[in-house]
């Protein structure tokens, strides 16, 4: 036995009744019709299949309305560009995103404070909030550079975090680039304390004392490990990952090739050439003796 099945519109008010058996639906009204069969089960299916494909083809609309908390981060974003006080404001982005740590508007409230404001208490406040609560935000890969200049303690946390565990591939390759870029200039900072010691103070000035205080206790030998072990990752697992016009592998390997051999202390790579007279050499052949290379070129 066939069920045939006419689906109308159904009027404003209408009431579907109830299908008793052998019965045919019907309503005041064009509203739906199914022919009436002798099994129940065979009129219910048909009408589950209609659900169905309505349920497909006129899926409900999702509301997509901003959340209270995006609300008041613009309120607060409008306040701060007609009032200014970045300082001031922060306080106020920080206390909105720490009282709001699953609202994804709240991970915009705290990268505000880390954009805006650096080397200072609520920073490193932000970026630990991030790492706790934001981990899987994908914005976060485009605010990795933020991090990377926030002159905070955090900042590594968070960039090392998000390298291991962001669900994002994106953002892993974002995390990996910038924290190499943190590493290498805390090993430019490192080299100027090794060599003039009285700058510590003006260091722990301008990077705040915690901070200031971590990079005066690192030593260029760890820190050169850390930054090699970084690099790698960077050539192993994100090579074609495009940046400053080049790639990841390429920026990589330069970096690994300046760190093994082109740092103090290292045996430098090997040199051959002409002297003036036309004779061939290589720098291997004076070593154990002072040797004073001059690079020059004109164009």
């Amino acid at each position: 036995m066939t069920a045939s099945v006419a689906i109308l519109p159904v009027g404003r008010n209408k009431a579907i009744l109830p299908v008793g058996r052998n019965k045919a639906l019907r309503s005041s009204g064009s509203c739906m019709a199914i022919a009436s069969c002798r099994n129940c089960n065979a009129l219910f299916r048909p009408t589950f299949l209609v659900m169905g494909l309505l349920a497909i083809a006129f899926p409900v609309i999702a509301d997509d309305s901003p959340s209270p908390v995006a609300k008041q981060f613009k309120a607060l974003v409008d306040e701060y560009e007609k009032e200014g006080g970045a300082t001031i404001f922060a306080k106020r982005f920080l206390a909105l995103g720490e009282a709001n740590p699953q609202d994804p508007a709240a991970a915009d409230a705290l990268l505000w404070v880390v954009e805006n404001v650096r080397g200072r208490a609520e920073t490193t406040k932000a970026l630990e909030l991030l790492q706790a609560h934001h981990l899987d935000s994908k914005q976060l890969g485009s605010a990795c550079g933020n991090v990377a200049r926030s002159r905070s303690l955090a900042a590594e946390k968070l960039l090392r975090a998000l390298l291991e565990m962001s669900p994002h591939a994106e953002v892993r390759a974002q995390a990996c680039y910038y924290l190499a870029l943190l590493l290498d200039s805390e090993a430019i900072v490192v080299d100027q304390l090794e060599a003039a010691p009285d700058l510590v103070p003006r260091v722990l000035q301008y990077y705040g004392k915690e901070y200031g205080e971590h990079l005066a206790s690192l030593h260029a030998d760890e820190l050169a490990k850390q930054r090699e072990q970084v690099y790698e990752t960077m050539l192993k697992s994100f090579p074609d990952v495009s940046a400053q016009d080049s790639t990841l592998a390429k920026i990589a390997e330069k970096a690994l090739f300046g760190i093994r051999h082109l740092s103090v202390g290292r045996v430098a790579p090997e040199i051959e050439g002409e002297d003036i007279h036309g004779d061939k050499f290589k720098l291997s052949d004076y070593r154990g003796k002072v040797v004073m290379l001059s690079f020059w070129g004109h164009w």
